[in-house]
């Protein structure tokens, strides 16, 4: 049987849009979870079944036989339904899991309804004769419809690359179209009447029109139900990543936005200054006015600080009060400073809130790619730095990033991130050093000493990282750990001996130190007379009576008491006379000079005396040479510890190497080298 062409070249066109719509909205269902994923699978089974059941009747339209066609209304529109209906089915079933039986099924549902869709309507043809299909042609166009329904629901599932996605959308045209032109040239039409419905039919030319407007307006709402789909979608993500790469409360990038802009190509390949900055004296209005008034100078100043943003330029909210500008194409270092003092300007300009007038200075830091880095990340941490140099000196000018001025700020920066696993981790130790009576050398104790081993860095200095744990408030858990480790080691020792550990000024501002000491003393066992608790007069001078009650509590606990450092700080009459001190502790920087400077030994000098005349016991630091010693013995200093006596020990050696007798050693001269810190040292 033979067809017309406009009508074969009309079902074609409804067979590849509409394979292409319904594929691609099958698609889409399995990106969503639930009842979601069920409501696309169902409108993609409607415009599946639609598009099957439309270019199949375009086809039969376009048959062309020897009497005029009719078809019945009631079968016509039972093929439709049972075409939707087993599409929908198969999609659904199809998207509920990945295992391959539920897939395999919703294929076969899928490629049921291809060739139902042919049977049916073929019946629904009411021509003059007996219809009745050829066996093997119809067995042929069953197979066909079943296998491409399997591809297409396991091809939709399964794109392992990326042509195969286009397999379902060409299996499901290839179904419709060969199961029709196949299975018509299967179809017998033999001699004879019409059934008894042939007066029910409707002619071929109405029922053209109503086809391709029914079929049109299918895929129509199809493609605007899809359409609204992925604007809608659209929106939602284009919402979802300004949330992502925004700060809310002022609207500009933050810093994953920064990120992902300074490795995009126009960035990574041109001359960029990066400018970072933040608001000085913002914490104060902060405190003192509210975190409304806060909100309304960070909203003020990035609405200054868009509108001198211009080309190649961009703006992020990185922190708090915290900014970062970014120029491309820069041509000179010049450029960049322009760059950043016209940001400046626009932050320290006045503003005022609710009758007060408000206003916030600011520093700024500023690293160039590629003299200064090139990775993200690394003209970030420089620019902050400059920018801290720039808050250190107070001037209001862009400060650029200079390796030997910044670079030991990054030090300490990774110290103090190190020093909060440093304890956790084991990487503390602690050393001893000999205080010896200058009268006969003999050992009579030792002083604690603190040392840092990180696993990577080697031993840290406490000078390097003691002043840090003391800024970032870590100094009073390791003052301690050092209490109880002490306590512990000293305990164990065979030959008893009196341990001097010092403790900060923070440790004494806090009222647990004594609990602390009574603690340490309990579980270790320790004679409280074996314990000499060292503090400086700055501990002293913060809070002087916090300071002379906790001395006091200790005092009474057993502990004796010693001032360290004693002639560096603020030392006064009243202090010794107030405190209970037990000993006093010349600093080494006037042991140093004593043999040469008249006034450093005058000073220890008259140190030595008045300890004489309190009846405190006078330790000299940091003593190295015989002449240092001899000049001690000679003015009546009681002790002294320092390399004379010999380096720190550290605690696995201390029982090897603390009884050794340190007069038969000095005999000849002294022991170079440089002594260990103590944590008030440092």
């Amino acid at each position: 049987m033979s067809h017309d062409p406009l009508f074969v070249v009309t079902s074609v066109i409804y067979a590849v849009v509409g394979s292409i719509m319904t594929t691609m909205l099958f698609r889409r269902s399995l990106s969503r979870k639930g009842k979601a994923r069920t409501m696309w699978t169902i409108l993609a089974g409607i415009i599946g079944g639609s598009t099957i059941w439309t270019s199949h009747f375009i086809s039969l339209l376009g048959l062309e036989t020897a009497d005029e066609q009719f078809f019945f209304l009631f079968i016509s529109l039972g093929a439709l339904l049972i075409s939707i209906l087993l599409s929908a089915a198969g999609f659904v079933l199809a998207a509920k899991s990945d295992q391959s039986v539920p897939v395999g099924v919703g294929g076969g549902l899928v490629g049921a309804a291809f060739a139902a869709n042919h049977v049916i309507s073929v019946f629904a043809l009411n021509v003059v004769g007996a219809r009745s299909f050829d066996p093997l042609t119809l067995a042929i166009a069953i197979t066909i419809a079943i296998a491409c329904g399997l591809l297409v629901t396991n091809r939709q599932l399964r794109p392992s690359t990326q042509w195969r996605k286009y397999v379902p959308a060409v299996a499901m045209a290839a179904a419709i179209l060969s199961v029709h032109y196949i299975g018509i040239s299967g179809l017998i039409i033999s001699d004879g009447t019409p059934s008894w419905m042939s007066d029910i039919g409707i002619p071929d030319r109405y029922l053209f029109t109503m086809v391709v407007f029914f079929g049109s307006m299918t895929l129509a709402i199809g493609g605007v139900v899809s359409r609204i789909d992925h604007h809608s979608t659209l929106d939602r993500v284009k919402a979802l990543e300004f949330i992502a790469f925004h700060d809310p409360l002022t609207g500009l990038p933050n810093r994953a936005y920064l990120d992902d802009r300074l490795r995009s190509p126009c960035y990574s390949g041109s001359n960029v200054a990066v400018v970072s900055f933040d608001l000085n004296r913002f914490k104060n209005i902060n405190d003192v006015h509210g975190h409304q008034a806060g909100d309304y100078v960070l909203k003020t100043v990035a609405g200054r600080l868009k509108a001198v943003i211009g080309q190649d330029e961009l703006l992020c909210r990185t922190g708090s009060d915290e900014f970062v500008g970014v120029k491309i194409n820069l041509r000179s270092r010049i450029e960049a400073a322009d760059f950043a003092a016209r940001m400046r300007e626009a932050v320290v300009e006045d503003l005022e809130w609710e009758g007060y007038k408000l206003s916030v200075g600011s520093s700024l830091g500023v690293a160039c790619m590629p003299e200064d880095g090139t990775a993200p990340e690394e003209l970030l941490s420089k620019a902050d730095l400059a920018m801290y140099r720039a808050k250190r000196r107070g001037s209001g000018c862009p400060v650029f990033y200079d390796a030997a001025l910044d670079e030991p700020n990054r030090a300490k920066s990774q110290i103090s991130i190190e020093m909060r696993h440093a304890i956790e981790n084991n990487q503390f130790e602690l050393c001893y050093q000999r205080q010896n009576r200058i009268s006969d050398n003999r050992l009579v104790g030792f002083e604690v000493l603190l040392r840092w081993h990180h696993p990577e860095w080697g031993y840290i200095s406490p000078e390097a990282f003691i002043p840090i744990a003391e800024r970032e408030g870590y100094i009073t858990e390791i003052g301690e750990w050092v209490i109880r480790r002490a306590c512990r080691e000293a305990a164990a020792w065979t030959n008893p001996m009196k341990i001097a550990v010092n403790v900060a000024a923070r440790q004494l501002a806090g009222d647990d130190l004594p609990d602390i000491v009574r603690s340490a003393l309990e579980d270790s066992g320790l004679d409280a007379a074996r314990l000499e608790i060292e503090i400086t007069e700055s501990g002293i001078i913060s809070d002087y009576d916090q300071a002379l009650r906790i001395v006091r509590e200790l005092k009474a606990l057993g502990v004796s008491i010693a001032m360290d450092d004693f002639g560096t700080g603020y030392s006064s009459l009243s202090t010794l006379q107030s405190f209970p001190f037990d000993k006093i502790k010349i600093d080494k920087a006037f042991i140093k000079d004593v043999a040469h400077n008249p006034q450093s030994a005058e000073i220890v000098r008259s140190t030595v005396l008045l300890g004489r005349n309190l009846n405190i016991d006078v330790l000299a630091e940091g003593v190295e040479t015989r002449e240092q010693l001899e000049f001690l013995r000679g003015i009546g200093c009681g002790h002294a510890q320092g390399f004379y006596y010999g380096k720190p020990i550290q605690s696995e050696n201390f029982e090897a190497e603390a009884p050794i007798n340190v007069v038969s050693l000095r005999r000849g001269g002294h022991v170079s080298g440089r002594s260990a810190s103590t944590v008030q040292e440092a």
